[in-house]
């Protein structure tokens, strides 16, 4: 299936550009950013004639948006994913809007020293925001070289996180079954028995029935919690693409929308009906901004950020990607 995937995407390694722009570089480029937003200075980044911007999917003038009521931005959490060899560079933030804390999806393209990329996702009001704690060092740590993926097998990789996920079906994607988390908004919605991350996950007491039932199947690990259905409501991916892939420490950073019909209305899990989310049952999608880590070609984290319920067919805001097959009825 692997094979087949990196087939579709292209076997050949992207064209690596020439400059001087290294990790440390494109990370400056991230710092520079943060700093400008913070202050609401955009005309203080270095930007290509041709720079876009966007903010949730939409193309707007930067300056606008997140730009006018942040005050704080990557204070209490900050993440670099790095890509020298096409020359992008990817983060997750948090930040402070109006006195409210909020996670961000970060990318942007360098092209000769200016940035003529910008895209955004921006989840306003993530309670999580508040307490998020630094990053697993495994994420810094470059993978053996003899048991490390291509780029194109690597995207192949993150592609079959979709399609596991809008399959319900674990066994599309290659989780790593003794140590698999993944983090939403700042938030573990699922790991393995061996996995004891820190940061907080759903509330076992909550008074939606479905982050009860998500809570209870904490310890499963990814692939085994995919099969129980509980994740049903997502019927399709779209849109997806995997901008920035770093090879050496086998990271993928992917941009797309999973797809909700609006039509399923809950899952039969050890014999009860739970009904799903309200913001499940119409036509929607999440937009998200999402890494991966992957160890001896196995995924370990998964970790990102995404907008709730955006408007249905809304898109990325960007051309290309790849979408994944609608799912039947369930």
């Amino acid at each position: 299936m692997l094979a087949m995937l990196a087939a579709s995407l292209g076997n050949a390694p992207a064209k690596a550009q020439k400059s001087v722009c290294d990790r440390a570089c494109l990370s400056g480029f991230i710092t520079g950013y943060v700093d400008a937003l913070a202050h609401h200075r955009p005309a203080a980044l270095p930007l290509a004639k041709s720079a876009r911007f966007t903010e949730n999917g939409v193309a707007i003038p930067l300056g606008e948006g997140l730009w006018t009521g942040v005050s704080a931005v990557g204070e209490r959490y900050r993440y670099d994913y790095i890509d020298t060899a096409a020359g992008q560079v990817a983060a997750h933030l948090d930040f402070v809007e109006n006195g409210k804390p909020g996670l961000m999806s970060l990318r942007l393209k360098v092209e000769g020293g200016r940035i003529s990329e910008i895209e955004t996702v921006v989840n306003r009001g993530a309670a999580n925001a508040e307490r998020m704690v630094p990053p697993e060092p495994l994420w810094e740590a470059p993978e053996p070289s003899a048991t490390r993926l291509t780029r194109a097998q690597l995207a192949a990789v993150a592609q079959s996180y979709l399609a596991a996920v809008a399959a319900g079906d674990g066994s599309k994607a290659p989780f790593d079954p003794d140590t698999c988390v993944r983090l939403e908004n700042g938030g573990v919605m699922a790991q393995t028995a061996n996995d004891h991350p820190p940061q907080p996950g759903p509330n076992a007491q909550s008074p939606v029935a479905w982050i009860r039932l998500v809570a209870s199947t904490l310890g499963m690990g990814c692939a085994k919690q995919l099969d129980t259905g509980i994740y049903g409501f997502i019927t399709s991916y779209n849109n997806a693409r995997f901008p920035v892939i770093d090879v050496e420490r086998q990271i993928v950073f992917g941009q797309w929308n999973f797809r909700r019909r609006g039509d399923v209305k809950g899952v039969t899990y050890n014999g009860a009906f739970v009904p799903f989310m309200e913001s499940t049952q119409f036509p929607n999608e999440n937009l998200l901004g999402q890494a991966f880590k992957i160890r001896h070609g196995k995924i370990i984290r998964v970790q990102g950020v995404f907008l709730n319920a955006n408007v249905y067919k809304s898109g990325t805001g960007w051309t290309g990607g790849h979408d994944g097959p609608v799912a039947g009825p369930r």
